[in-house]
């Protein structure tokens, strides 16, 4: 059978049937044309068709706008239109439409689907044709009518719409009053629904099965491919079907009684196409009632493929073409060939919903982490979704139809519960796999008890956490990922040391997956018993309402409720162990940590949420079972009182970047632990540096500015222009901005308990005193083991004396040079200065030049990095960047004196030679200027961070002054006539940092503050190097223009890899093309949906060519006056940025104090409420007289990117604000009074 009048067909539909139709398609050679909505960019169906047109309107009416289907079918010439299951494709007016436009509906004829449409008037022709009907009505015509006739059926009875199908419009009543109160439901839902209020009765059989025949329509006759059971179902709608019916083969010559019935009554319509024709089976006595005709694909066709050898989607196309081309289909003698006696062996499928088990089956919308489907000859997955698959609220939850074919049902039952439970993984949003996985293994379905009413007594209870509320800011964490550099963070816990000794105390390996709750906690609800422990700052902890002890192993059971409260400090931070951990979060780059700044790990890339469905593991009760209460000593409990933090001194407070006076003003403060603190990085309130220079040469003109190296990070104490940021385990892992000093490993814990308005004094030692502290360390963490799993004598554990960390280290004196391991001068124009520098006890700088971009320093550092790979030291990670070399190692496996003799020798045997050609890749780039994304960026930071600045309110016209150019123009074309190569890939996502090609490029101060976002995809400038942002993320950088967004950590678009989810890696060439908004706009669309195919080209780098263009221009009078009007620009916007950065912060200091004693005389006999920490107040939801209840809510917080709650207390009930003392965008301190009420 070939095809002779289709050549292009399209799916009206979505999702996995779209998919399906599409590789039908594919097979027999047709093209496709999918259509989507802006919520199905991605989706399978999208990128899979040969042609993807975005539908007018989004959601379900999208897919339901038939005339703009229709004329989407005329504009991409399209011949036949198939439309799976839903949606239209039983809507006849559709289907007419589409004959009339001159096309073929892949289906049956409109008066057959108009037939069947109203079940009324399927259930006349049954009689008609003899085909055993239920017992039941007419259409309706009253209530009262409805309550008579069932009377006389007898009860119980079902109310069904006319119009209905998909188990909607269906009602069971088991009474008079039942009728009365759902007559009118079915009715205005019919209405609703399906624009039909007709209503009719059929009597209701409990015991009873949902059997279907697959029939198929050639030119002149009927066949039949078998019959499914589809009893197992919830809300009317199937979760399981099988081919064939186990109920039908136990009952010798049934098969043929129910498939000659289907035959007959679809050969009295004349059908044509796939059809279905479904009964309802008495389970009693094996009697059979025709329940209605779908004219259509049905979702659970695949399984009769499967048993049948037939491709129903692949015979449908064949049907249309035949039809279309006036032969009226397939010649029954080809339809013949096709049909057997019987199933070939058993298969069944399960439908796999986006939807929550322990919420009555709610959908649960969400993207997708991990979605494995293996290749396997006896499994079948017809889905829609890859990782990263957003499943919206939009549409019907499902994810996929599982399918498994073998010889027999025994051994389909053994295969599928294996696909459900090793094979197949669907990770994310809440789903179904677990609950369906239970039904298959279950002894009565084994046995073929599948009655309809299967699921009303199914003993299912989830091994779940069931989120009811989510606390301030909850994610998941772990040990966090493995060193893998390109600006992957390492994520984790903040603070180690408490989540370690959860986990110990449950019985977990240290680093397993656990919850991190950050000021105020969870209510959560136990599916099943488990084995929990809450270490961290103290925290009120209850189970069911009764208080229970934090660093202890508990025991909670299936159905109770654990709640932990506010921490009130000291300490911020808690953490919530489950013996097994949360099987279901998936690892993401190595690691189930969540990096939610960056939108992956944890809980869908984000922090939980209420309605989140945290599954445990299958042991989870047997653990339980097996539990033995214990509590940790108070001695092994840490101190959170935290007054001081061990760093160490380096990589830049030396003195040609801070002065004397600077260094003692870092090590003698006692620093103030800024509100706006997060797993970024901790901010720090003091003094600001004196500096020992008066800018950052060409990394920009604030002294803090420096030439792009690799962080020493988590720990670097970073400057931001005046301001102090410790970086924390979210943090860059590069930037431009110096890093004063540097926490040691072992008191990186400290950070994830420092809360806002803390004091903090940062206390200098030795790198002998860092190891010795992390000794300490360890020694703390081994007793604390020893303790849980031994007995204590004398002091010791198993001979190991108990340790709690406070042990103190001698604080080091403070030098002028210790941040500087070694130094060597320059050696010739081609052998510049080389300066290592000591990050902490983790890291080595190895800095070259002069602070100064050079082409020659990029190579020198290229041949360093190849050496130290060839030298396999383990342990290291290496970050290059455009002028210098970032090493953090692990000094348990190489020492800092080992690793800089290694290094320094490698770097010494390296020639003074530039004739290097690198091989590489030329990547061309669309780029547009003002988008309107960073204008809208640009409008954000100055309502909410700085209204004032020399760039403000335009990055572009600031590069055209600083630069000295005549236009905005002007800046632009320096972007679009210039080539780039990429020196460094990382900061965050895999951003590339791009050196320009020519001796004429932008010098560029940074933002001060550094902005909180910056849209995917900006180009960047920063002192004299490019920045392309990858994804949403923050940023400093100028926003000059706009190219694609760069990263996906899913790995699915092209040019990524799960491995390489970046996709610009060091020493390509960049150039850039421009474009208008509406073509980037679309190329966006196209990139979003996975469809977007990157310009890249073989090339080759050459170095010599490159260092001697920039030499050649140290003596070109064009460029050297070009440089200068340069510098003189630059100078002049720097000095009309300190004017205008000293009347910002004077305009934003607290220069309207309260008048104490006018608070103290309001604040005599009145009620107030107060911050419960250091904060930004946001929001005030109330105005001075309004009337208050107990618990109202009055101002929200603002605090380490937190919203925070606070309410009126019991006692202001019934009262009148009085005074509002702390207004929106102002500052306030734990314990400040917020408001005063009468």
């Amino acid at each position: 059978m070939g095809l002779s009048s289709i050549r292009k067909v399209l799916v009206a539909n979505r999702g996995e049937i779209a998919a399906r139709c599409i590789r039908a398609c594919s097979k027999l050679g047709l093209q496709s044309v999918s259509i989507y909505t802006p919520a199905d960019s991605t989706s399978l169906h999208v990128s899979l068709a040969d042609e993807s047109v975005l539908l007018k309107t989004e959601g379900v009416a999208g897919y339901l706008d038939v005339d703009n289907i229709i004329e989407i079918c005329q504009a991409h010439n399209v011949d036949a239109v198939i439309p799976g299951y839903g949606f239209l494709s039983e809507n006849a007016s559709f289907a007419q439409k589409v004959a009339d436009a001159g096309m073929v509906f892949v289906g049956p004829s409109p008066e057959s689907i108009t037939a069947m449409g109203l079940k009324h008037r399927a259930r006349e022709l049954a009689i008609a044709t003899g085909v055993p009907v239920v017992p039941g009505t007419e259409l309706l015509e009253s209530e009262q009518i409805a309550v008579e006739e069932a009377e006389k059926l007898g009860f119980p009875v079902m109310l069904k719409a006319t119009g209905g199908g998909g188990g909607m419009g269906l009602q069971v009543c088991f009474s008079a009053e039942d009728v009365r109160v759902k007559y009118k439901s079915v009715q205005s839902r019919g209405e609703t629904l399906f624009k039909n209020a007709g209503v009719f009765l059929e009597k209701y059989y409990s015991k009873s099965r949902h059997v279907e025949v697959q029939v198929f329509g050639g030119a002149d006759e009927v066949v039949h491919f078998g019959e499914r059971e589809c009893s197992i179902q919830r809300r009317h709608q199937k979760v399981i079907e099988e081919c064939p019916s186990p109920f039908v083969e136990s009952k010798p010559g049934m098969r043929e009684k129910l498939t000659t019935c289907a035959v007959n009554y679809a050969s009295a319509l004349n059908y044509k196409s796939a059809g279905t024709v479904e009964f309802l089976v008495d389970d009693e006595t094996g009697s059979f009632f025709f329940l209605e005709m779908n004219t259509r694909l049905q979702v659970e066709h695949g399984i009769t493929e499967l048993c049948y050898g037939v491709d129903l989607v692949e015979l449908m196309l064949l049907q249309a073409d035949g039809e279309r081309h006036g032969t009226g289909g397939i010649p029954i003698e080809s339809l013949r060939l096709l049909v057997k006696d019987g199933p070939d062996g058993s298969a069944i499928e399960v439908r796999i919903y986006a939807e929550n088990p322990s919420r009555n089956f709610a959908p649960s919308p969400g993207i997708l982490q991990e979605v494995v489907i293996p290749v396997d000859g006896s499994l079948r997955v017809d889905t829609w979704v890859k990782s990263g698959q957003e499943i919206t609220s939009y549409f019907d939850p499902l994810i996929a139809k599982v399918m498994v074919h073998a010889s027999t049902r025994a051994e389909t039952i053994i295969q599928m519960t294996a696909a459900l439970a090793y094979k197949v993984s669907f990770k994310g949003p809440a789903n179904n796999l677990d609950f369906v996985k239970r039904i298959i293994a279950s002894s009565d379905f084994g046995k073929g008890n599948t009655l309809t009413t299967f699921l009303d007594t199914f003993p299912y209870r989830p091994c779940a956490i069931d989120v009811l509320s989510a606390g301030a800011f909850t994610t998941v964490q772990d040990v966090g990922r493995p060193k893998k550099g390109h600006g992957i963070p390492k994520s984790g816990p903040m603070d180690s040391i408490s989540a370690r000794i959860a986990n110990i105390l449950v019985g977990n390996d240290q680093d397993l997956d656990l919850l991190e709750i950050t000021l105020d906690g969870p209510e959560l609800v136990f599916n099943a018993a488990a084995v929990i422990a809450i270490c961290g700052a103290a925290v009120p902890v209850s189970v069911d309402g009764k208080e229970v002890p934090m660093w202890s192993r508990l025991r909670i059971d299936a159905g109770q409720k654990l709640m932990i409260g506010f921490l009130k400090g000291p300490g911020i931070r808690c953490y919530l162990a489950v013996k097994g951990g949360f099987p279901n979060i998936p690892l993401v780059f190595g690691s189930k940590a969540t990096t939610p700044s960056l939108k992956y790990g944890g809980t869908q890339g984000r922090q939980v949420r209420a309605g989140d469905y945290l599954e445990l593991s299958e042991q989870s009760p047997n653990w339980a079972e097996k539990f033995e209460a214990f509590s940790l000593p108070v001695e092994l409990i840490p101190d959170f009182n935290i007054k001081e933090v061990y760093v160490m001194q380096g990589p830049h407070d030396s003195a040609d970047i801070m002065t004397a006076e600077d260094r003692e003003m870092l090590y003698n403060t006692l620093w103030r632990v800024g509100h706006n603190s997060n797993r970024t990085g901790i901010k720090l309130i003091g003094p600001a540096p004196k500096w020992a220079r008066s800018d950052g040469g060409e990394a920009g003109s604030h002294p803090s500015n420096y030439l792009d190296f690799g962080y020493p990070s988590p720990g670097g104490m970073n400057w931001g222009g005046d301001a102090s940021t410790i970086l924390a385990f979210d943090s860059p892992n590069f930037g431009g901005l110096i890093c004063s000093s540097t926490v040691v490993t072992a008191d990186l814990w400290k950070l994830g308990q420092l809360r806002p308005d803390d004091k903090v004094a940062l206390t200098p030692i030795s790198l002998e005193s860092a190891l010795k502290q992390k000794h300490v360390v360890a020694t703390y963490i081994k007793s604390v083991e020893n303790t849980v799993s031994g007995i204590m004598i004398n002091g010791t554990v198993n001979g190991t004396p108990a340790s709690n960390m406070s042990t103190k280290q001698l604080r080091s004196d403070i030098g002028d040079t210790t941040a500087i391991l070694k130094s060597i001068p320059s050696n010739g124009t081609l052998r510049p200065r080389v300066v290592y520098r000591q990050g902490g006890d983790a890291f080595i700088l190895v800095e070259f030049g002069e602070q100064s971009a050079d082409i020659g320093i990029v190579s020198r550092i290229r041949l360093l990095v190849e050496k130290l790979e060839l030298e396999k030291a383990p342990g290291l990670l290496l970050t290059p960047h455009i002028g210098c070399l970032t090493i953090e190692y692990e000094p348990e496996k190489i020492s800092q004196s080992s690793l800089l003799s290694l290094i320094d020798g490698l770097e010494t045997s390296i020639e003074a030679n530039v004739s290097i050609k690198i091989p590489c890749r030329e990547i061309r780039l669309p780029v547009v200027l003002d988008h309107p994304a960073i204008n809208e960026c640009i409008q954000r930071y100055m309502d909410t961070t700085r209204n004032k600045a020399v760039y403000l309110p335009d990055n572009v016209e600031y590069l055209k002054k600083a630069n000295a150019m005549e236009s905005r123009r002007q800046a632009f074309e320096i972007l679009t006539k210039t080539e780039f190569v990429v020196v460094a890939v990382g900061f965050l996502c895999g951003a590339p940092m791009l050196f320009p090609l020519a001796p004429k490029a932008f010098l560029a101060q940074k933002y001060n503050p550094t902005r909180v976002s910056t849209p995917g995809g900006t180009v960047g400038v920063g002192g004299s190097i490019l920045s392309l942002y990858p994804i949403e993320q923050p940023g400093g950088y100028m926003m000059l223009a706009r190219t694609l967004e760069m990263f996906d950590p899913f790995g699915n678009k092209p040019g990524f890899t799960t491995e390489r989810p970046w996709v610009i890696e060091p020493y390509d060439l960049i150039k850039f093309d421009e474009v208008s908004v509406e073509e980037y706009d679309r190329l966006d669309a196209e990139y979003q949906a996975g469809q977007y195919e990157w310009d890249v080209r073989e090339g080759v780098f050459d170095v010599e060519q490159a260092y001697s263009l920039f030499q050649a221009a140290k003596k070109d009078p064009d460029v050297m006056a070009y440089k200068d009007r340069q510098l003189k620009a630059l100078n002049q916007q720097a000095a009309i940025e300190k004017t205008l950065y000293e009347e910002w912060m004077a305009e934003t200091a607290d220069d309207e104090p309260v008048d104490e004693s006018h608070l103290n005389d309001m604040l005599r006999n009145s009620i107030t409420v107060a911050a419960p920490m250091a904060a930004n107040v946001w929001k005030v939801e109330v105005a001075v007289g309004d009337t208050v209840e107990a618990g109202h809510l009055v101002t929200i917080l603002e605090a380490m990117k937190m919203e925070i709650n606070v309410y009126a207390p019991t006692e202001a009930k019934g009262k009148k604000i009085k005074a509002i003392i702390k207004k929106p965008g102002t500052m306030v301190n734990a314990g400040d009074v917020l408001m005063v009420f009468e």
